[in-house]
């Protein structure tokens, strides 16, 4: 019985887990949209100036901390550094978001594989 309970409860704890992963990526998206960052950035192929979701993904993978500073203005793009002067204008919106958007934003842009 308590074997049970047991794997009733793992079970309770990943369905949470999930269900608050999916909730950070919608915000995370929901924050995406209403900056306007989907008029240059898409899922799939990216132009000569604005890289891909999947590309920004990529290029930030296991680097979370450095994007949310990227996102902070507190960090250099790693991303087409030739273009990021094009970014000025969007990382001003980006700083004046709060830590915990600049995160879902983060996290949303790092699921885009």
């Amino acid at each position: 019985m308590i074997k049970k309970a047991g794997i009733g409860l793992i079970c309770i704890c990943a369905a949470c887990i999930i269900a608050t992963s999916a909730a950070v990526a919608d915000e995370g998206e929901a924050i995406f949209k209403s900056q306007g960052c989907i008029s240059c950035h898409t899922k799939a192929g990216a132009s000569k100036v604005n890289p891909s979701l999947t590309e920004i993904s990529q290029a930030y993978q296991g680097k979370e901390e450095q994007l949310v500073k990227y996102l902070k203005g507190e960090s250099e793009a790693i991303v087409r550094p030739e273009k990021a002067d094009l970014m000025k204008r969007q990382i001003e919106k980006t700083k004046a978001l709060s830590d915990s958007d600049r995160k879902n934003l983060a996290d949303y842009l790092l699921r885009q594989q």
